[in-house]
């Protein structure tokens, strides 16, 4: 009895190990796409330092004309930053996770060793969250420094803001991460799929949730989610001037239904690959 109890303890750590081997190896293989990474960086902490910097000099230089960067006018452009336009750093990262394997042609060497198709598909996504979410909070944890402590006397957020901004910045961005992700494991290819990601979500929503003959089905738009549910009043105004006007409901719903049909599409496109 205890060398049965022994065997599956043996067996269980033996697994837990080669779980956690086979996710540190999907963060290498992302990390070593210095391309990837670069833009990543850039798209975080260099988006926070490089706008603020911008922002500071322009104060100084005239402090009269140009109001202290940080206060709300800062925990407003670190939403923005943040919540929408890290949007397309996430889909790049997202698709390169989703199809590397693929356009490799690793996917049928991991196949023939005989491990789960869906373990394979679920630490890609895994892999790719981790690698996302290390710059992204480095670079809010910036953001918020900068809007406390440039405040210049002005207004400041309070805890309840900054922990909604924590979580809508985080949720939004790896929305779009594991929506890119399922969407590249559909194409199998990374090129096409971040030039859909990108054209519908900055080109084509942008334009169909200003038609008012869509009506209602605006409301299934990701970038309408996401922006109703934004902390920034700016956004929320800008759908209600477009005549867009979701339920709390629907956006949750929206912000599900993307990243889980996308990649449910992608797992059954990656179980039906032949090994």
């Amino acid at each position: 009895m205890i060398t049965q109890s022994l065997a599956v303890t043996a067996v269980e750590t033996k697994a837990g190990s080669l779980f956690w081997q086979m996710l540190r190896a999907e963060t290498k293989k992302l990390t070593r796409r210095k391309g990837v990474m670069a833009f990543t960086v850039i798209g975080t902490v260099g988006a926070i330092v490089i706008t603020f910097a911008i922002l500071e000099i322009y104060h100084l230089s005239n402090p009269l004309k140009y109001s202290p960067i940080g206060g709300m006018s800062g925990f407003n452009k670190v939403i923005v930053l943040l919540g929408q336009i890290t949007i397309i750093s996430a889909s790049i990262l997202g698709t390169t996770a989703g199809s590397q394997d693929m356009e490799s042609g690793v996917i049928r060497d991991l196949i023939v060793t005989g491990r789960s198709r869906t373990t394979i598909f679920l630490l890609r996504i895994e892999g790719a969250a981790i690698v996302w979410l290390v710059p992204l909070i480095v670079a809010f944890l910036i953001g918020m420094a900068v809007v406390f402590g440039l405040a210049g006397g002005t207004k400041e957020p309070s805890l309840h803001l900054v922990l909604g901004a924590a979580l809508y910045c985080i949720g939004v961005s790896l929305v779009y991460v594991l929506t890119a992700a399922g969407f590249a494991s559909l194409f199998g290819t990374r090129g096409p799929a971040i030039a859909i990601m990108i054209g519908w979500t900055f080109v084509i929503e942008a334009l169909l949730v200003n038609v008012s003959a869509l009506g209602p089905v605006r409301n299934l738009f990701l970038t309408t989610a996401i922006s109703a549910l934004s902390p920034s009043a700016d956004r929320a105004r800008h759908l209600q001037a477009a005549g867009v006007t979701p339920s709390l409901f629907e956006d949750y719903v929206v912000i599900v239904a993307w990243p889980l049909i996308m990649n449910l599409l992608g797992w059954i496109r990656g179980n039906r690959l032949e090994a």
